[in-house]
């Protein structure tokens, strides 16, 4: 039975064949011959033809009228030509390579009891146990010798695992470095045994190796061979054999996933049977490639994790969780949330068309992502025009409040950047809009099993969303809430612009305009000022709040501050027609 293995921009399709010929091309399939139909354009019609032959081998034929099929063993296959390669072997078709394998199923028949039961174990050490020596075992290897093989084991370590290399140099030192006739290399696919290198590579052997011999040392887990002393006290009854030796290659789990099997021919060996003290060093290099596969498997998750850790989280973030992934569990933490959203982005895509609109997202997103990761905060999601950001998850930041302001600052900052980029196309100003809001959240996973995206959820990040809607109403680029306002204290210039409800949440919220690390005296006298006419305006004594926003407005010809106008607005209102006497000042807001 033949295992395909298709790849082809970056999608990996796997075919089991169980006998007969096999076809690739993106023709349609013809003569009742099972095929593959290719989406690459590279490969034509009826390209190759596999038919699986004796001996491990297959015949590939080159069905193409125009494009050779190069190959990882030996010259390329010329249009029309046909070759008998071993297995495994791997073609490439166009930009699609096509790995071909043999599997084996459990099929005991034929085998000899005597071979079985002519296998020892070899010692097998837990970790702490001690075995004395190797020389203990017998058959004293010079140091020289034990020097070669230690320097191969440590080379087999060091190749690149799981490559078509890795696994050939193991076959390879089964024969030069223990001195077997045979050596293969064995892994388990979908529960079959597959070659996945042998040395010598040739086709001088009919059966490779014994379904019996893996099926015990699978269950057992253990490294099994023929001793030379075992063979010779049985004498003519298995004169026939060969002696063999199977050591299980196991997964970080402590499956058998794989194994380094070795025959040495009895008649015709150097010696008789496998010594001891070589099943140890067979062993110690099925470890090795245990080790060496365990290794890659690791790295590749490492990869994984730190592409998909980077997509929300600063480089260094990335590299903390990849150390402690338990980072990424659900638990409750304080947070600052950051929402932020392109002002009058409607009217200003009218003016674009799609592929504009998307460029210029594009644009206003990665000046915003960079001002979080710049302050070491996390991207949690992109919605449409707007961006949400939070910190102090899922690694503690103690500043994480003054983080996200001087992030949001950061971002104003940015825009007249933007703006003179699109000036050409973009006639209205190019501005954001941005909220904050400190507070408790359960943080974690917030996609689901199959997407993951790291988040929060609960009244935090709702307040902050609808913060970032009131930055509309008050006019101004950025608000943040009274328990933000309360952790930076006086680390940036702030005025306090209202007391608000928002749609869907009850209690209502202080909220304050961050206007810069360090304002002008100017400012920060007529910030003064409207905050006194604040409370006034609080207290409901509407008159002084009027007089003291008097001066704000009348010294303005132009760029009106829309809160003091708001204010003053509502002032005039309640001296025409006064509150009720609940009156507190709260300014309930209708949209989000």
């Amino acid at each position: 039975m033949l295992h395909f293995t298709i790849i082809f921009n970056g999608q990996t399709v796997e075919i089991e064949h169980p006998s007969g010929a096999f076809e690739l091309g993106r023709g349609l399939e013809r003569d009742n011959i099972p095929r593959y139909r290719s989406n690459d354009s590279y490969v034509s019609g009826n390209h190759v033809r596999v038919e699986q032959i004796a001996n491990s081998k297959v015949s590939v034929l080159n069905l193409s009228q125009r494009n050779s099929i190069r190959i990882d063993k030996g010259d390329p296959i010329n249009i029309g030509a046909t070759v008998q390669v071993l297995l495994p072997v791997t073609l490439f078709i166009g930009e699609t390579s096509v790995r071909i394998d043999e599997i084996f199923d459990e099929d005991f028949s034929g085998e000899s009891e005597a071979l079985l039961g002519s296998m020892e174990s070899a010692i097998t050490l837990r970790p702490g146990e001690s075995s004395g020596s190797l020389l203990d075992l017998g058959q004293s290897p010079s140091p020289e010798k034990l020097a070669v093989w230690f320097e191969t084991l440590i080379a087999v370590q060091k190749s690149a695992s799981g490559s078509f290399e890795f696994f050939q140099d193991t076959a390879k030192a089964v024969v030069n470095l223990i001195g077997l006739d045979r050596g293969l290399v064995l892994m388990i696919k979908n529960g079959k045994w597959m070659v996945q290198a042998r040395f010598p590579d040739d086709n001088g052997y009919h059966r490779e190796f014994s379904m019996s011999v893996l099926g015990k040392m699978v269950k057992e887990k253990k490294t099994f061979y023929q001793s030379g002393s075992v063979l010779q006290s049985q004498g003519e009854s298995v004169s026939g054999i060969e002696a063999v030796i199977a050591s299980p290659i196991f997964d970080i789990a402590e499956n058998v996933v794989g194994a380094i099997y070795g025959v040495r021919n009895k008649i015709t060996g150097a010696s008789i049977g496998v010594a001891p003290l070589e099943a140890q060093i067979i062993q110690i290099l099925a470890s090795s490639v245990g080790a060496g596969l365990a290794r890659q498997e690791q790295e590749a998750e490492a990869g994984r994790l730190r592409v998909q850790f980077e997509q929300f989280f600063s480089v260094d973030l990335a590299r903390e969780l990849q150390k402690n992934p338990k980072l990424l569990e659900g638990h409750e933490s304080e947070i600052t949330v950051l929402f932020t959203d392109i002002r009058g982005f409607s009217r200003i895509s009218e003016s674009l068309n799609p592929r504009e609109t998307c460029s210029l997202v594009a644009d206003v997103m990665e000046e915003l992502t960079s001002c979080v990761m710049a302050f070491e905060g996390v991207v949690v999601n992109y919605s449409g025009d707007g961006i949400m950001a939070m910190w102090n998850a899922p690694a503690p930041q103690s500043d994480h409040a003054i983080k996200a302001c001087k992030a949001a600052l950061a971002m104003v900052a940015r825009m007249p950047a933007v703006q003179e980029r699109w000036k050409n196309k973009v006639s209205l100003p190019v501005k954001v809009g941005i909220g904050i809001n400190t507070g408790m959240a359960l943080c974690g996973n917030t996609g689901s099993k199959m997407k993951f995206q790291y988040g929060a959820l609960g009244h935090t990040v709702n307040l902050a969303s609808r913060i970032e809607g009131a930055t509309k109403v008050m006019g101004v680029p950025i608000l943040i809430s009274g328990f933000t306002k309360k952790l930076v204290g006086s680390a940036f210039a702030t005025r306090k612009l209202r007391k608000i409800r928002v749609i869907g949440i009850s209690e209502p919220v202080d909220i304050y305009q961050l206007h810069a690390e360090v304002s002008s005296i100017e400012w920060r006298s007529d910030a003064d000022i409207y905050e006194s006419a604040l409370k006034h305006y609080e207290s409901s004594e509407f008159g002084p709040a009027c007089r003291d926003l008097y001066p704000l407005i009348a010294n303005q010809n132009e760029n009106f501050d829309t809160a003091s106008l708001s204010l003053m607005a509502k002032s005039i209102e309640y001296l025409r027609k006064p509150p009720l006497l609940s009156f507190n000042g709260v300014e309930d807001l209708e949209s989000k």
